[in-house]
Protein backbone atom coordinates (compact mmCIF):
# COMPACT_ATOMS: atom_id res chain seq x y z
CA UNK A 1 0.00 0.00 0.00
CA UNK A 2 2.74 2.39 -0.35
CA UNK A 3 2.34 5.35 -2.45
CA UNK A 4 3.99 5.87 -6.08
CA UNK A 5 6.35 8.18 -6.85
CA UNK A 6 5.39 11.66 -7.24
CA UNK A 7 5.04 14.94 -5.74
CA UNK A 8 5.40 14.60 -1.87
CA UNK A 9 3.07 15.43 0.66
CA UNK A 10 2.68 17.59 3.74
CA UNK A 11 3.02 14.14 5.63
CA UNK A 12 6.18 13.43 3.02
CA UNK A 13 7.96 16.59 3.63
CA UNK A 14 7.50 16.66 7.38
CA UNK A 15 8.49 13.13 7.66
CA UNK A 16 12.80 13.77 7.98
CA UNK A 17 12.33 16.73 10.46
CA UNK A 18 9.92 14.66 12.49
CA UNK A 19 12.29 11.38 12.30
CA UNK A 20 15.13 13.87 13.07
CA UNK A 21 13.88 14.99 16.74
CA UNK A 22 12.63 11.59 17.32
CA UNK A 23 16.45 10.21 16.92
CA UNK A 24 17.80 13.84 19.03
CA UNK A 25 15.60 11.86 21.97
CA UNK A 26 16.69 8.64 21.00
CA UNK A 27 20.41 9.74 21.81
CA UNK A 28 19.83 12.35 24.82
CA UNK A 29 16.90 12.02 26.82
CA UNK A 30 15.16 8.52 26.55
CA UNK A 31 17.98 6.63 28.26
CA UNK A 32 17.69 9.08 31.00
CA UNK A 33 14.14 8.18 31.03
CA UNK A 34 14.98 4.62 31.06
CA UNK A 35 17.27 5.00 33.87
CA UNK A 36 14.51 6.32 35.72
CA UNK A 37 11.86 4.06 35.14
CA UNK A 38 14.17 1.07 35.22
CA UNK A 39 13.72 0.30 31.28
CA UNK A 40 15.64 -2.85 30.24
CA UNK A 41 16.10 -4.01 26.99
CA UNK A 42 18.49 -6.28 26.02
CA UNK A 43 18.14 -7.04 22.80
CA UNK A 44 16.17 -4.91 19.97
CA UNK A 45 14.24 -6.37 17.53
CA UNK A 46 13.62 -5.50 13.93
CA UNK A 47 10.57 -4.54 12.15
CA UNK A 48 9.34 -5.44 9.06
CA UNK A 49 10.57 -3.46 6.34
CA UNK A 50 7.82 -0.72 4.67
CA UNK A 51 4.48 0.44 6.59
CA UNK A 52 3.50 -1.62 9.19
CA UNK A 53 1.26 -0.87 12.83
CA UNK A 54 2.81 -2.12 16.09
CA UNK A 55 0.06 -2.60 19.27
CA UNK A 56 1.28 -2.50 22.58
CA UNK A 57 -0.21 -3.01 26.17
CA UNK A 58 -0.38 0.83 27.47
CA UNK A 59 1.02 0.58 31.10
CA UNK A 60 2.80 3.94 31.58
CA UNK A 61 3.03 7.36 30.18
CA UNK A 62 5.81 6.85 28.06
CA UNK A 63 5.05 3.57 26.84
CA UNK A 64 5.83 4.98 23.04
CA UNK A 65 9.28 5.43 23.88
CA UNK A 66 10.34 2.28 25.64
CA UNK A 67 8.99 0.96 22.33
CA UNK A 68 10.47 3.38 19.98
CA UNK A 69 13.62 2.66 21.99
CA UNK A 70 12.98 -1.24 21.43
CA UNK A 71 12.91 -1.51 18.00
CA UNK A 72 15.03 1.55 17.54
CA UNK A 73 13.21 2.76 14.46
CA UNK A 74 10.62 5.87 14.29
CA UNK A 75 6.68 5.73 14.44
CA UNK A 76 3.98 7.44 14.37
CA UNK A 77 1.65 7.31 17.64
CA UNK A 78 -1.76 6.98 17.55
CA UNK A 79 -2.85 9.11 20.84
CA UNK A 80 -6.03 9.98 22.53
CA UNK A 81 -7.38 14.08 21.77
CA UNK A 82 -6.72 14.89 26.12
CA UNK A 83 -3.42 15.01 25.86
CA UNK A 84 -3.32 18.36 23.74
CA UNK A 85 -4.96 20.02 26.96
CA UNK A 86 -1.45 19.15 28.86
CA UNK A 87 0.47 22.93 29.03
CA UNK A 88 3.72 21.44 28.62
CA UNK A 89 3.62 17.98 27.74
CA UNK A 90 0.88 18.83 25.07
CA UNK A 91 3.36 20.69 23.39
CA UNK A 92 6.11 18.86 23.50
CA UNK A 93 4.30 15.32 22.48
CA UNK A 94 2.93 17.48 19.21
CA UNK A 95 7.17 18.90 18.47
CA UNK A 96 8.31 15.33 19.20
CA UNK A 97 5.75 13.18 17.57
CA UNK A 98 3.45 14.74 15.31
CA UNK A 99 0.70 12.28 17.05
CA UNK A 100 -2.09 11.01 14.92
CA UNK A 101 -4.77 12.10 17.42
CA UNK A 102 -8.00 10.29 18.20
CA UNK A 103 -11.07 12.75 18.64
CA UNK A 104 -13.62 11.55 21.42
CA UNK A 105 -17.01 11.19 20.26
CA UNK A 106 -15.45 11.17 16.46
CA UNK A 107 -15.69 7.41 16.01
CA UNK A 108 -11.93 7.64 15.33
CA UNK A 109 -12.89 7.67 11.50
CA UNK A 110 -10.21 11.01 11.33
CA UNK A 111 -7.39 8.99 12.72
CA UNK A 112 -7.92 6.21 10.75
CA UNK A 113 -7.56 8.28 7.46
CA UNK A 114 -4.98 9.48 8.98
CA UNK A 115 -2.97 6.45 10.49
CA UNK A 116 -4.07 5.42 6.16
CA UNK A 117 -2.26 8.50 5.03
CA UNK A 118 1.20 7.29 6.82
CA UNK A 119 0.93 3.88 5.56
CA UNK A 120 0.74 4.54 2.25
CA UNK A 121 3.85 7.10 2.39
CA UNK A 122 5.43 3.61 3.91
CA UNK A 123 5.86 5.15 7.48
CA UNK A 124 5.18 2.70 10.95
CA UNK A 125 2.52 3.64 12.82
CA UNK A 126 1.82 2.56 16.75
CA UNK A 127 -0.69 2.55 18.77
CA UNK A 128 -1.98 1.02 22.26
CA UNK A 129 -5.38 -0.30 21.29
CA UNK A 130 -7.11 -0.51 24.95
CA UNK A 131 -6.78 3.87 25.02
CA UNK A 132 -6.52 3.85 28.60
CA UNK A 133 -3.68 2.96 31.15
CA UNK A 134 -4.53 -0.71 33.19
CA UNK A 135 -6.11 0.42 36.68
CA UNK A 136 -5.76 -2.20 38.35
CA UNK A 137 -2.55 -4.75 36.46
CA UNK A 138 -4.85 -6.54 33.78
CA UNK A 139 -4.87 -5.17 30.12
CA UNK A 140 -8.16 -3.43 29.44
CA UNK A 141 -11.01 -3.85 26.58
CA UNK A 142 -9.79 -3.17 23.23
CA UNK A 143 -11.57 -0.16 20.82
CA UNK A 144 -14.27 -2.91 19.74
CA UNK A 145 -13.34 -2.07 15.77
CA UNK A 146 -9.47 -2.50 15.89
CA UNK A 147 -9.48 -5.50 14.57
CA UNK A 148 -11.32 -4.86 11.76
CA UNK A 149 -9.90 -1.30 10.85
CA UNK A 150 -6.41 -3.15 11.11
CA UNK A 151 -7.45 -5.95 8.37
CA UNK A 152 -8.48 -2.39 6.36
CA UNK A 153 -5.10 -1.08 6.22
CA UNK A 154 -3.81 -4.03 4.70
CA UNK A 155 -0.56 -4.12 6.11
CA UNK A 156 1.95 -6.31 8.61
CA UNK A 157 1.30 -5.67 12.54
CA UNK A 158 3.28 -6.15 15.05
CA UNK A 159 2.56 -6.78 18.69
CA UNK A 160 4.22 -6.10 21.87
CA UNK A 161 3.99 -6.50 24.95
CA UNK A 162 5.34 -4.88 28.35
CA UNK A 163 6.34 -6.00 31.40
CA UNK A 164 6.96 -3.98 34.73
CA UNK A 165 4.74 -0.47 33.82
CA UNK A 166 1.96 -1.27 36.05
CA UNK A 167 4.03 -1.65 39.35
CA UNK A 168 6.37 1.26 37.85
CA UNK A 169 3.67 3.92 37.35
CA UNK A 170 0.22 2.81 38.32
CA UNK A 171 -2.64 4.65 37.43
CA UNK A 172 -3.59 5.53 40.31
CA UNK A 173 -0.58 6.03 41.88
CA UNK A 174 1.70 9.48 42.25
CA UNK A 175 5.15 9.26 41.19
CA UNK A 176 7.75 6.21 39.70
CA UNK A 177 8.80 2.99 41.36
CA UNK A 178 12.18 2.24 40.76
CA UNK A 179 12.05 -1.43 39.55
CA UNK A 180 12.30 -2.74 35.94
CA UNK A 181 10.42 -2.49 32.74
CA UNK A 182 10.43 -5.00 29.89
CA UNK A 183 9.75 -5.03 26.36
CA UNK A 184 8.96 -8.21 24.78
CA UNK A 185 7.62 -8.64 20.72
CA UNK A 186 5.02 -11.43 20.60
CA UNK A 187 3.94 -11.81 17.29
CA UNK A 188 4.27 -10.78 13.56
CA UNK A 189 1.38 -10.91 11.64
CA UNK A 190 1.90 -10.34 7.37
CA UNK A 191 -0.82 -8.83 5.18
CA UNK A 192 -1.85 -12.53 3.95
CA UNK A 193 -1.73 -13.80 8.18
CA UNK A 194 -4.32 -11.17 8.49
CA UNK A 195 -6.45 -11.22 5.07
CA UNK A 196 -6.30 -15.15 6.49
CA UNK A 197 -8.53 -14.38 9.54
CA UNK A 198 -12.20 -13.25 10.39
CA UNK A 199 -12.02 -10.16 12.14
CA UNK A 200 -13.04 -11.94 15.18
CA UNK A 201 -10.44 -14.36 14.98
CA UNK A 202 -7.94 -11.40 14.39
CA UNK A 203 -9.43 -9.68 17.38
CA UNK A 204 -9.00 -12.57 19.14
CA UNK A 205 -5.34 -13.21 18.66
CA UNK A 206 -4.47 -9.61 19.33
CA UNK A 207 -6.20 -9.92 22.32
CA UNK A 208 -4.39 -12.77 23.39
CA UNK A 209 -0.92 -11.09 22.44
CA UNK A 210 -1.52 -8.49 24.22
CA UNK A 211 -3.09 -9.37 27.11
CA UNK A 212 -0.86 -9.06 30.74
CA UNK A 213 -1.66 -9.83 34.12
CA UNK A 214 0.54 -7.76 36.22
CA UNK A 215 0.57 -10.12 39.14
CA UNK A 216 1.09 -13.02 37.33
CA UNK A 217 3.66 -12.43 35.19
CA UNK A 218 5.68 -10.78 38.36
CA UNK A 219 5.21 -13.93 40.59
CA UNK A 220 6.29 -16.50 37.73
CA UNK A 221 9.77 -14.47 37.40
CA UNK A 222 12.59 -16.47 39.06
CA UNK A 223 13.72 -13.25 40.40
CA UNK A 224 11.31 -11.49 41.94
CA UNK A 225 11.36 -7.96 41.25
CA UNK A 226 10.60 -4.81 43.65
CA UNK A 227 9.17 -1.70 42.95
CA UNK A 228 10.71 0.65 45.40
CA UNK A 229 9.34 3.69 46.10
CA UNK A 230 8.41 6.45 49.31
CA UNK A 231 4.41 6.31 48.69
CA UNK A 232 3.31 3.09 47.39
CA UNK A 233 -0.38 3.20 48.54
CA UNK A 234 -0.89 7.07 47.63
CA UNK A 235 -4.29 7.59 45.98
CA UNK A 236 -5.19 4.22 45.53
CA UNK A 237 -8.41 4.89 46.71
CA UNK A 238 -8.98 6.28 43.02
CA UNK A 239 -8.98 2.53 42.03
CA UNK A 240 -10.56 0.47 45.33
CA UNK A 241 -13.59 2.67 45.85
CA UNK A 242 -15.87 0.04 47.62
CA UNK A 243 -14.10 -0.97 50.84
CA UNK A 244 -14.93 -4.91 51.43
CA UNK A 245 -15.40 -4.63 55.05
CA UNK A 246 -18.48 -2.23 55.61
CA UNK A 247 -19.56 -1.73 51.67
CA UNK A 248 -19.27 1.52 51.87
CA UNK A 249 -18.33 3.58 48.29
CA UNK A 250 -15.38 6.20 48.38
CA UNK A 251 -14.02 5.48 52.15
CA UNK A 252 -10.85 4.63 51.34
CA UNK A 253 -7.75 6.61 52.18
CA UNK A 254 -4.31 6.58 51.63
CA UNK A 255 -1.25 8.12 52.86
CA UNK A 256 2.21 6.67 52.37
CA UNK A 257 1.88 3.07 52.02
CA UNK A 258 -0.73 3.12 54.03
CA UNK A 259 -4.51 2.55 53.44
CA UNK A 260 -7.35 2.90 55.33
CA UNK A 261 -11.17 3.09 55.84
CA UNK A 262 -13.57 4.92 58.54
CA UNK A 263 -14.79 1.37 59.36
CA UNK A 264 -11.52 0.45 60.58
CA UNK A 265 -10.02 -1.82 57.76
CA UNK A 266 -6.29 -0.80 57.32
CA UNK A 267 -3.69 -2.10 55.34
CA UNK A 268 -0.49 -1.87 53.73
CA UNK A 269 1.14 -1.81 50.19
CA UNK A 270 4.49 -3.46 49.47
CA UNK A 271 7.29 -3.38 46.91
CA UNK A 272 6.02 -6.38 45.24
CA UNK A 273 2.19 -4.70 45.01
CA UNK A 274 0.93 -7.26 47.79
CA UNK A 275 -1.73 -5.32 50.15
CA UNK A 276 -1.19 -6.50 53.48
CA UNK A 277 -3.76 -6.48 56.63
CA UNK A 278 -5.73 -8.83 58.77
CA UNK A 279 -9.12 -7.51 57.77
CA UNK A 280 -7.71 -6.45 54.24
CA UNK A 281 -9.20 -10.13 52.27
CA UNK A 282 -7.62 -9.55 49.17
CA UNK A 283 -3.55 -9.88 48.49
CA UNK A 284 -3.89 -7.56 45.13
CA UNK A 285 -5.11 -4.56 43.50
CA UNK A 286 -6.62 -7.05 40.57
CA UNK A 287 -8.27 -8.99 43.40
CA UNK A 288 -9.78 -6.69 45.01
CA UNK A 289 -11.33 -4.49 41.96
CA UNK A 290 -12.33 -7.99 40.30
CA UNK A 291 -14.86 -8.08 43.79
CA UNK A 292 -16.03 -4.49 43.76
CA UNK A 293 -16.67 -4.55 40.02
CA UNK A 294 -18.97 -7.98 40.41
CA UNK A 295 -20.36 -6.68 43.44
CA UNK A 296 -21.63 -3.60 41.63
CA UNK A 297 -23.33 -5.94 38.74
CA UNK A 298 -25.25 -7.68 41.29
CA UNK A 299 -26.16 -4.72 43.66
CA UNK A 300 -29.69 -3.27 43.19
CA UNK A 301 -29.42 0.12 41.16
CA UNK A 302 -30.56 2.43 43.55
CA UNK A 303 -27.32 4.13 45.42
CA UNK A 304 -26.40 7.05 44.88
CA UNK A 305 -22.39 8.45 44.37
CA UNK A 306 -21.01 11.73 45.35
CA UNK A 307 -18.24 13.89 44.97
CA UNK A 308 -17.34 17.21 46.37
CA UNK A 309 -15.16 19.54 44.67
CA UNK A 310 -15.98 19.31 41.36
CA UNK A 311 -15.90 21.70 38.04
CA UNK A 312 -17.45 20.47 34.94
CA UNK A 313 -15.65 21.52 31.77
CA UNK A 314 -17.07 21.80 28.15
CA UNK A 315 -14.23 20.92 25.42
CA UNK A 316 -14.36 22.70 22.18
CA UNK A 317 -13.38 22.01 18.51
CA UNK A 318 -10.25 23.92 19.70
CA UNK A 319 -9.37 21.69 22.82
CA UNK A 320 -10.59 24.26 25.10
CA UNK A 321 -11.60 23.90 28.42
CA UNK A 322 -14.92 26.15 29.43
CA UNK A 323 -15.83 25.97 32.89
CA UNK A 324 -19.28 24.86 32.87
CA UNK A 325 -20.30 24.37 36.54
CA UNK A 326 -19.01 23.69 40.25
CA UNK A 327 -19.73 21.76 42.87
CA UNK A 328 -21.10 18.58 44.10
CA UNK A 329 -21.24 15.62 41.64
CA UNK A 330 -24.22 13.02 42.26
CA UNK A 331 -24.89 10.61 40.01
CA UNK A 332 -28.10 8.40 40.67
CA UNK A 333 -30.38 6.14 38.73
CA UNK A 334 -31.56 8.99 36.64
CA UNK A 335 -28.80 11.70 35.78
CA UNK A 336 -25.73 12.66 36.57
CA UNK A 337 -25.59 16.53 38.33
CA UNK A 338 -23.08 18.62 38.94
CA UNK A 339 -24.01 22.18 40.13
CA UNK A 340 -26.36 23.21 38.41
CA UNK A 341 -25.86 21.19 35.16
CA UNK A 342 -27.67 17.74 34.95
CA UNK A 343 -27.12 15.28 32.26
CA UNK A 344 -30.21 12.78 31.95
CA UNK A 345 -28.06 9.14 31.84
CA UNK A 346 -30.78 8.92 28.07
CA UNK A 347 -29.06 12.36 26.52
CA UNK A 348 -25.59 10.22 27.66
CA UNK A 349 -24.08 8.90 24.66
CA UNK A 350 -20.69 7.53 25.37
CA UNK A 351 -18.22 7.65 29.28
CA UNK A 352 -14.61 7.09 29.05
CA UNK A 353 -11.85 8.05 31.40
CA UNK A 354 -8.38 9.32 30.98
CA UNK A 355 -5.26 9.96 32.94
CA UNK A 356 -5.41 9.02 36.40
CA UNK A 357 -9.27 8.66 35.75
CA UNK A 358 -10.25 11.57 34.60
CA UNK A 359 -13.94 11.35 33.82
CA UNK A 360 -15.40 12.21 29.74
CA UNK A 361 -19.13 12.43 29.18
CA UNK A 362 -20.16 12.80 25.35
CA UNK A 363 -23.91 13.68 24.49
CA UNK A 364 -26.07 12.73 22.32
CA UNK A 365 -26.09 16.51 20.60
CA UNK A 366 -22.03 16.00 19.99
CA UNK A 367 -21.09 17.78 23.12
CA UNK A 368 -17.92 16.64 24.71
CA UNK A 369 -17.07 17.07 28.57
CA UNK A 370 -14.77 16.93 31.34
CA UNK A 371 -14.81 16.60 35.23
CA UNK A 372 -12.30 17.07 37.07
CA UNK A 373 -11.75 17.72 41.21
CA UNK A 374 -10.30 19.76 43.07
CA UNK A 375 -8.42 16.17 44.32
CA UNK A 376 -8.33 13.32 42.67
CA UNK A 377 -11.37 11.06 42.41
CA UNK A 378 -12.72 7.66 41.56
CA UNK A 379 -13.75 8.11 38.30
CA UNK A 380 -13.58 4.80 37.17
CA UNK A 381 -16.86 4.09 39.46
CA UNK A 382 -18.68 6.91 38.08
CA UNK A 383 -17.49 5.17 34.67
CA UNK A 384 -18.89 1.74 35.75
CA UNK A 385 -22.21 2.93 37.60
CA UNK A 386 -23.09 4.78 34.35
CA UNK A 387 -22.77 1.91 31.86
CA UNK A 388 -24.84 -0.62 33.72
CA UNK A 389 -27.53 2.10 34.20
CA UNK A 390 -26.88 2.83 30.75
CA UNK A 391 -27.38 -1.42 30.19
CA UNK A 392 -30.68 -1.30 32.25
CA UNK A 393 -32.28 1.33 29.78
CA UNK A 394 -31.29 -1.01 26.83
Amino acid sequence: MVKKEGKKSKIEKRYPFDKALAGFLLVTVVPVLKAIHGVKIKEREKLPDGPCVVLFNHVTDLDILWVIDYFYEYMYVVASEHVLRFPVGGKLITLFFAPIYIKKGAGGAGAVMEMSRHLRCGHKVTMAPEGVRSGNGLTGPFIPSTAAVLRKLKCPVVTVRIHGGYFTTPRWGKGVRKGRITVEKVHEYSKEDIAAMTPEEFSGRITEDLSEDAYAYSAGQKEKIAYKGRRLAQGIETQLYLCPQCRNFFTIRSKGNEFFCNCGMHGTIDEYGILNGERVPYSTVTEWDLWQSEYMDKMPYDITLNSSNMTLYEITKEHKKIAVSSGEMVLDASELKLGEHAFPLSEIDEVTIVAYGILQLYTKEKRFFEIRGKKRYPGIAYLKYIQKLKELQK
